[in-house]
């Protein structure tokens, strides 16, 4: 991306003309906590509506700018999933410079509309599978001993909240020792969620996953600061990234022979959401937890609930093959 994507002479920008300029834009990213692959999307849909802006010599834009931007992505038959990534960039972005108190949020509630697919990406893993990937979960190897028990201890530690409390990989990333908060006799974990500038959610912290974390911490010997960080030379002691999260958690599923492409780190919460309404948690419950803002998103998950229960095939399977032995 250029130093300047395009100029906006605004008085409502504080401390800039330029909110398009690489230095913003870096700092809105890291406030999205988005994957590198994501970064990318993203800063290609901020590119997008800049030339978008250029072309129309728009200075100040306004909301009605936006929907124009969106009618014209759609006009020129943008694939819907990239008009969605898109929007939800520019979304995401106009709500942090007014958190910045840099420009207004004109982007609230900006719909796509065209239809997407909400099924998801990426699949989920039984709690058999996610017993099997907690339970060999393993470690590089390592010339050190000590190296490799501790990075042994922090990916357990990892996987198990993940698929237990749906935690995204920005999320786990964030951690730090305090957020563990007791309440009333349980522990809760003090969440910063994808594109808060706060940590405004908690989730219940499993005792069984909270007894791995304390023993990655007793071994590490920590008690306060990052809850999870780095254990390489290069690096050692740093807060661990969301990409280590996710290379370390493909690398485990690889090894424990699941390498498939729909199968990555946003699996495991695909997992937990699955288990929990498997297991009958209601859907509000789920959606909390999740902390997803609308409860269609949770929903998706309920559809595909639905789906494996309905065994009509089988039934109508065994209808036709019974005659064969009659």
């Amino acid at each position: 991306m250029k130093n300047e994507i395009i100029t906006v002479e605004t008085t409502a920008v504080v401390g800039t003309k330029n909110f398009f300029a690489t230095d913003l834009v870096n700092r809105w990213i890291s406030f999205a906590g988005v994957s590198e692959k994501s970064a990318s999307t993203y800063k290609t849909a901020l590119k997008q509506l800049a030339k978008f802006f250029s072309a129309n010599a728009i200075i100040n834009p306004r909301r009605e700018d936006l929907e124009q931007w969106r009618d014209e992505l759609i006009a020129a038959k943008k694939s819907p999933a990239t008009i969605q990534l898109y929007l939800t960039a520019t979304k995401i972005f106009y709500r942090w410079l007014a958190q910045e108190n840099l420009y207004p949020n004109i982007a609230d509630h900006l719909k796509n509309k065209v239809k997407i697919n909400h099924e998801h990406k990426k699949d989920a893993l039984t709690a058999k599978q996610a017993g099997t990937l907690l339970k060999t979960v393993a470690a590089t190897p390592l010339k050190s001993k000590r190296f490799k028990e501790i990075k042994i201890k922090r990916d357990k530690a990892i996987v198990a909240l993940m698929f237990s409390c749906g935690l995204r990989c920005v999320e786990v990333s964030r951690l730090d020792v305090s957020d563990m908060q007791p309440e009333f006799g349980r522990t809760y974990l003090l969440i910063q969620g994808k594109g808060h500038a706060s940590k405004d959610a908690k989730v219940l912290l499993p005792t069984q996953v909270e007894t791995l974390i304390r023993e990655y911490l007793n071994e590490r010997g920590a008690s306060d600061g990052a809850m999870f960080v780095s254990h390489a030379n290069r690096n050692k002691g740093a807060r661990i990234s969301t990409q280590v999260i996710s290379k370390m958690v493909k690398a485990n599923l690889r090894a424990v022979g699941m390498d498939s492409k729909r199968l990555s780190a946003h699996s495991l919460r695909h997992t937990a959401a699955l288990a929990m309404l498997m297991a009958g948690v209601e859907l509000t419950k789920v959606q909390q937890v999740l902390r997803h803002v609308n409860i269609n998103t949770t929903m998706i998950y309920n559809h595909a609930v639905e789906r494996m229960k309905n065994t009509a095939e089988q039934t109508a399977a065994n209808a036709i093959f019974d005659t064969l032995s009659a």
